[in-house]
């Protein structure tokens, strides 16, 4: 079962930026991001965010196929220094209800399904269908022959993850050993990590965040209105075990410059924020997770 668990999850961290490795199934993190300009405005932000994730035990369908929930809450700040016409979103909100079917083939192939609904919103109208970003991902993993230790795969995901209604491969390679561990599913992660004891790890992680959100309208039509954001971070990453299957996880390193485009009814770009960013700068990102033991039999 044990086995099973980390393989969901890692596709249960397809698009949350912070998951520690593959086999943290609760964890709560606190990203911040200290003052950035952006390219196309006469603005400037702090920006912070907090994120609370949990994946259930899961219920077996039959021999071969197991369904999982994952519940996953972010809550993302920007404090602007300007912001005079009060149209950039100060809060936004991201409620992840996703689902996880694991079947298994044989002893070397799986395939996982993992069917979601995102609610992105800064709650500034009326909940409603706005709100609601759908997206599905499937991905077929083989375990290798010549080394149980390394398990790779191809998928497909449909999402609404900064752009809207977007179709991209996925690739995905595991490995593990007492002295290393490898994640990485292209393009959302790379985890690289050195394991030299059993309660410390050290290594390099690459993550892409990127989001649609529904926000307050302010177009002189009255139509609706919504946000692109995107944040791509590489950083040196910490984990320590300061308790019985509790981690703390520390990451300090350069986030690239992020997306922040306002979009129209229709997902365009607002005038002056086709190329919208916020420039590279400083990123800092500490956690606590439950640990699952490294128990594959």
């Amino acid at each position: 079962m044990l086995k099973s668990i980390c393989s969901l999850i890692l596709i249960g961290i397809l698009l949350p930026i912070n998951a520690q490795t593959d086999n943290d199934p609760v964890y709560v993190n606190y990203n911040f991001f200290p003052k950035r300009d952006m390219t196309k405005q006469e603005e400037t932000a702090v920006y912070s965010q907090l994120e609370a994730n949990l994946i259930l035990p899961g219920l077996n369908l039959g021999e071969k196929t197991k369904v999982y929930t994952n519940l996953n809450y972010k809550i993302s700040q920007y404090d602007f220094d300007q912001n005079t016409e009060g149209v950039f979103p100060e809060k936004l909100n991201d409620i992840r209800l996703g689902f996880i079917v694991m079947h298994k083939f044989s002893d070397q192939w799986q395939a996982i399904l993992a069917p979601r609904i995102n609610a992105r919103s800064d709650f500034k109208e009326k909940f409603g269908k706005r709100d609601l970003f759908p997206s599905v991902h499937l991905l077929g993993i083989r375990t290798s022959p010549a080394n149980e230790n390394l398990s790779y795969g191809l998928g497909v995901s449909y999402n609404n993850e900064g752009v809207k209604n977007l179709v991209i491969p996925l690739a995905i390679l595991q490995y593990k050993t007492e002295d290393i561990r490898i994640y990485t599913i292209i393009p959302s992660f790379v985890y690289a990590m050195m394991t030299p004891s059993e309660k410390l790890e050290y290594g390099l992680s690459i993550n892409l965040e990127s989001g649609l959100y529904h926000i307050n309208r302010f177009s002189m039509d009255d139509s609706p209105n919504y946000l692109s954001t995107q944040n791509i971070t590489i950083a040196p990453t910490l984990g320590y075990q300061f308790a019985k299957d509790l981690w703390f996880n520390f990451k300090a390193g350069y986030v690239l410059p992020g997306k922040y485009r306002l979009l129209d009814a229709d997902f365009d770009s607002l005038p002056g924020m086709e190329k919208n960013q916020f420039k590279g700068g400083f990123s800092i990102m500490g956690g606590v997770s439950l640990r699952v033991k490294d128990n594959l039999n």
